[in-house]
């Protein structure tokens, strides 16, 4: 019987680092009611008049790091108002989390369950901690994972760096399941195999360099 050329290439992985939001979280579902209020204020104030309030449009901000928004929407606003706003949205965030409006992808608590079993699951999430904690508990994911790293612990530094600073902790060989280009990009300059979701919040474009695409969370089991 002929082997899968792909469940051979990563035949050896002991780790499995995930992006949380647009790879586990369907985050949309509390980031655009939540964003909308901030532009809601940033509007009030003289900023972000020409940007479209999208779901299309929103999506882009998922995945990079929580300054990266306001930085583009409101450059020239005060540091103190934007870092205002921004505590506002993820304020939000949080309690549309508790409310129980945001959903992890369909699936995923299945396959966590089953690669849990052989291997050691991580997070690394450009988020803030508070965040994290909050979803993996109501999500009831938490068990899961051997350890989960939000940036914010670590001042918001670029992933691959992060990963540098934690890798010896991790047991080899790791992949990187991500559906952002800073994902594939962590990877790459870890010399790290990665997996791509297409059905996340990046451009198919952001995938290129992914050793592997997928178009649902549960295809991982096909795989590994």
């Amino acid at each position: 019987m002929d082997k899968n050329p792909i469940r051979e290439e990563f035949k050896n992985v002991k780790s499995i680092i995930f992006d949380f939001d647009g790879t586990l979280h369907n985050t949309i579902k509390i980031y655009y009611p939540a964003f909308s209020s901030g532009i809601k204020i940033l509007r009030e104030h003289g900023f972000a008049k020409d940007f479209e309030l999208s779901e299309e449009n929103v999506s882009k901000f998922l995945g990079e790091k929580p300054t990266f928004a306001y930085d583009l929407l409101a450059k020239d606003a005060d540091k103190d108002f934007k870092e205002e706003v921004m505590a506002h949205v993820g304020k939000m965030m949080d309690e549309n989390i508790k409310k129980g409006i945001g959903e992890l992808y369909r699936g995923t608590v299945e396959v966590l369950e089953e690669l849990y079993q052989n291997y050691d699951l991580y997070i690394l999430s450009n988020c803030r901690e508070s965040y994290l904690e909050k979803a993996l508990d109501v999500y009831k994911i938490k068990k899961y994972f051997k350890n989960y790293y939000a940036a914010e612990s670590y001042d918001y530094i670029p992933k691959d760096e992060i990963i540098k600073k934690e890798r010896k902790n991790l047991r080899e060989e790791i992949i990187f399941v991500g559906d952002r280009h800073h994902d594939m990009l962590a990877a790459k300059n870890n010399n790290l195999k990665s997996i791509f979701c297409t059905y996340g919040f990046g451009d198919e474009c952001e995938g290129k360099d992914a050793n592997y695409k997928i178009d649902s969370i549960k295809e991982l089991l096909e795989i590994l």
